[in-house]
């Protein structure tokens, strides 16, 4: 381990309990110990999964968010006797045994953040449909989007308006916690994390004069709106005992110009929620009523992507925020957002400016972080590429959710171990074979590390002279330096024993080469756009943009809306030219797992360059220096230096297959999908050879 690290190793106190280092996994979405679908249930794929990383060295955990109060019916969580002395107290023993401290983060509701998913939706428009009814079934709509004043827009469907919550309902949320905290405290779990003060959830709806609008103890001035949070704090102090630590989640500032108008980083704006001054009473308040930790970083659901960073945002985007909010408050302060670079995290705690590094998706991603860290092999972490694929890719489109991922939130895209720690961990093979892999992508790659880890002979070919892939193109952009980062990691995994790489190997038959199993992962063709003038010097591949084979004027017309085309245009913008979007779809972006955190960002973005985007559009005609274009107001002509065609791929398979079961076609030659579909197919055939 490097010296100019050691820092993150030293012990802190927390209140009256010590953490052994500076380290602390956050909650996320999917790291629930408890879920609560129709009733609480123990989250049982968690149990490995931190069991793993409390072996690795963490000093605290906080669990993913647990309601206080169940959304369907009368159940409350200190009611869940069984679980906490059942499993919960098994996970609490089991992490202690490494060193390893644990809080279970505790949240009073969603307000006017509550997702409307489709059955949730449905169900509060349906004319057909009576409250009664449903309330006797347990389902009472209205409490799902019970806020601190009625009469507020839903965040992702303002039509969805806010009920007021009862003062009744308020004061026996504030007991339930401190019940909670007692059992928890019982239990062996070591404090309760209160999401409070964060990310446009109910209590910090509370906390805004924007939203709260009340004429009780719980509205008008900032110590009456912060009520709701220090009594709650004061509650648990009286259940579970003065000493017992309480951390509240604290978003330093809500980084909002209004209702669904986020600030990008750097822009001027008016705060609309939490600005700086009030932020620094905030937390002394919060401090005075006996809160031990903040753990902090920025944004509400009205702008997503502070709380969840995408690729596009900056590495330790809320490092300045939480250092300032430190300098108003004697207790510690944690900072989360992209705080991965251990140089950065290192130098941001040895100058006093933050206490705690808090990580989430990075844990995920490599459960050995800090191992890898302490023994000084930081080129082997596996860097998070903040791509939200695997942890949190509900996604939605004109700014309606359509579903949630298919998956379990909370997983990993690049690591497909996480969250099914007991059956995918990767076993030596018991008959040892010979693997050619055909295809230096990151799907050749994955095939050949997992076989080569399972103790197989691999032999890799790929046609260029580099290994990558499309995801070369992909990661080009300033913005992706972590999948720049990820495509150097995985040229490093195919360094280990066992692993033989041919560059400049086009293969042209898989008679040319002899092997006990295959895996052709070639990739895709560039989709053709059969419109006059697709062939013209000025038209261009998204990838040979990318890789800067072809340079772009000033004005660019971009064909496609999907993720690439956005990001092309994000990335024109940025350098001062002037892109324009032609999307067929009726939206941009319509791309099914894409989080609603990334895609909140680009579109963001665009409206901050004023990038026109023409939506429901056909392109009918390249000329030279224009494109015509077929709107759902008539045709017209426009301006375009350049044409980037940025329409999609077609997988691409040379090879005859049918029939062979030693042959497996993976990735994209598979079916084109994104950096998640093509690691955990491929994992999944390679931990079963």
């Amino acid at each position: 381990m490097s010296q100019s690290h050691d820092v993150l190793f030293q012990p802190i106190k927390i209140g009256s309990m010590e953490v052994k280092n500076r380290f602390l996994m956050c909650p996320m979405e999917g790291t629930n110990l408890l879920e609560f679908k129709t009733k609480y249930e123990f989250n049982e794929c968690c149990y490995d999964m931190y069991v793993e990383r409390a072996k690795n060295g963490v000093g605290l955990f906080v669990c993913g968010m647990v309601p206080v109060k169940g959304y369907f019916g009368k159940s409350w969580l200190y009611q869940q006797e069984k679980i906490f002395r059942g499993p919960v107290k098994s996970l609490m023993e089991e992490v202690h045994k490494y060193g390893a401290k644990f809080f279970i983060q505790v949240g009073a509701g969603m307000g006017r953040s509550m997702s409307p998913v489709p059955l949730v939706r449905n169900m509060y428009y349906s004319s057909r449909l009576k409250k009664g009814a449903l309330k006797l079934v347990g389902f009472d709509v209205d409490r799902m989007f019970e806020g601190p004043s009625a009469g507020m827009p839903n965040v992702w469907d303002p039509q969805i308006k806010t009920t007021e919550m009862s003062r009744e309902t308020i004061l026996a949320i504030i007991d339930g916690y401190g019940k909670a905290a007692k059992l928890a405290r019982e239990c062996g779990v070591d404090g309760i994390e209160i999401h409070a003060v964060h990310e446009g959830y109910l209590l910090d709806q509370f906390t805004w004069e924007l939203v709260n609008k009340r004429e009780d103890e719980f509205g008008g001035s900032l110590e009456n709106r912060l009520r709701f949070t220090t009594e709650i704090i004061k509650s648990i102090k009286k259940y579970a005992g003065e000493d017992y630590p309480v951390s509240v989640r604290y978003s330093v500032t809500s980084k909002i110009k209004g209702f669904n108008d986020p600030a990008l980083p750097g822009e001027s704006y008016q705060e609309a929620g939490r600005d700086y001054e009030e932020s620094i009473e905030a937390a002394k308040i919060l401090e005075a009523a006996g809160c031990d930790l903040l753990n902090a970083d920025n944004g509400s659901y009205d702008s997503w992507f502070w709380a969840h960073p995408p690729m596009y945002m900056p590495l330790a985007c809320n490092l300045d925020d939480c250092a300032f909010i430190k300098k108003h408050v004697s207790i510690p302060v944690a900072c989360a957002g992209r705080m991965e670079d251990p140089n950065t995290s290192s130098a941001a705690v040895a100058d006093g400016r933050i206490d705690i590094v808090a990580m989430g998706r990075q844990f995920l991603c490599d459960p050995e972080y800090i191992t890898k860290l302490w023994n000084g092999s930081i080129e082997d972490i596996r860097p998070c590429i903040a791509c939200h694929n695997g942890c949190f890719s509900n996604y939605c489109y004109k700014g309606v959710p359509v579903e949630m991922m298919e998956h379990h939130m909370g997983s990993c895209a690049l690591n497909p171990k996480t969250l099914k720690e007991k059956t995918h961990t990767l076993t030596k093979a018991a008959v040892k074979k010979h693997i050619a892999v055909i295809g230096g992508g990151i799907g050749g790659m994955e095939a050949a590390r997992v076989c080569a880890l399972r103790g197989h002979s691999v032999d890799l070919y790929e046609k260029t002279d580099r290994l990558g892939g499309i995801f070369i193109a992909a990661s080009a952009p300033d913005f992706k330096e972590r999948e720049k980062e990820l495509i150097e990691w995985y040229k490093r995994q195919m360094a280990q024993p066992g692993i033989q790489i041919h560059l400049n190997a086009e293969i042209h038959s898989l008679n040319e080469i002899q092997a006990d199993e295959y895996f052709i992962a070639t990739g895709t063709t560039a989709k053709k756009l059969p419109v006059p003038g697709a062939d013209g010097a000025q038209v261009m591949e998204a990838t040979e943009y990318l890789l800067s084979e072809k340079e772009a004027g000033e004005s660019v017309a971009i064909i496609g809306g999907a993720i690439t085309g956005i990001e092309i245009a994000y990335d024109l913008a940025r350098r001062g030219k002037k892109p324009y979007v032609v999307e067929m779809l009726d939206d941009i972006l319509k791309v099914k797992g894409m989080s609603a955190a990334n895609s909140s960002y680009l579109r963001t973005a665009l409206k901050h360059y004023q990038v026109p985007v023409y939506t429901g559009t056909q392109l009918m005609k390249i000329d030279d220096g224009t494109v015509s274009i077929r709107t759902p107001d008539g045709e017209k002509t426009i301006k375009a230096d350049s044409v980037i065609l940025s329409i999609g791929y077609n997988s691409y398979v040379p090879f005859d297959t049918k029939g062979k079961a030693n042959v497996h076609v993976v990735g994209d030659a598979s079916s084109v999908g994104n950096l998640m579909t093509v690691i955990w197919q491929v994992y999944e055939i390679a931990m079963k050879l």
